[in-house]
């Protein structure tokens, strides 16, 4: 991996493993509960719109299938009631096959795909380095929205449900 994204794909890597942890007790209906009075987000929305996401800039970086979340999940699409998505296992399977891809492509950027021009992200750094930082950050900020509405809910905190894995 080239050590101009070594420290976002780090982050992608955390996320993936925080996010896989968090999903294992969760049941289908907790997981598709709407928030701000069944009208916000649900965290099966979150992950599906986190699965766009990455999909999305797999893309970017020359995946040519298209984006099978999209519809359901991309930038303009709106919290739906559970009975719209898939299952949140099928989301949870969706989230392990996708973060093996992103983290293979990012392994394999040389430095001209990473230091080519990606226009249109709000961060000073127009290159595709840029577009990744920001958008893992755009994916930190929803994992942490998993993370309260899990705990709100009465589930374990991510970082608990990460030590669990990792027989802490």
């Amino acid at each position: 991996m080239h050590d101009h994204i070594k420290s976002v794909a780090d982050i992608y890597d955390f996320n993936t493993r925080i996010v896989a942890a968090s999903l294992g007790d969760l049941s289908n209906d907790d997981a598709g509960r709407r928030w701000r009075e069944g009208e916000g987000s649900s965290i099966s929305f979150l992950l599906g719109h986190l699965l766009s996401s990455r999909v999305g800039m797999l893309k970017r970086f020359g995946e040519t299938e298209d984006n099978p979340y999209a519809e359901l999940f991309g930038g303009s699409a709106e919290p739906q009631d559970v009975d719209a998505y898939p299952t949140i296992t099928e989301l949870a399977n969706g989230w392990d096959e996708v973060a093996a891809r992103l983290s293979s492509t990012l392994a394999g950027l040389s430095e001209d795909q990473i230091l080519a021009s990606a226009e249109g992200f709000p961060v000073s750094d127009q290159t595709a380095r840029g577009a990744l930082m920001f958008m893992s950050w755009h994916e930190s900020y929803h994992v942490g929205q998993i993370g309260l509405i899990r705990t709100e809910m009465g589930y374990p905190s991510m970082q608990a449900s990460l030590y669990k894995t990792m027989g802490k």
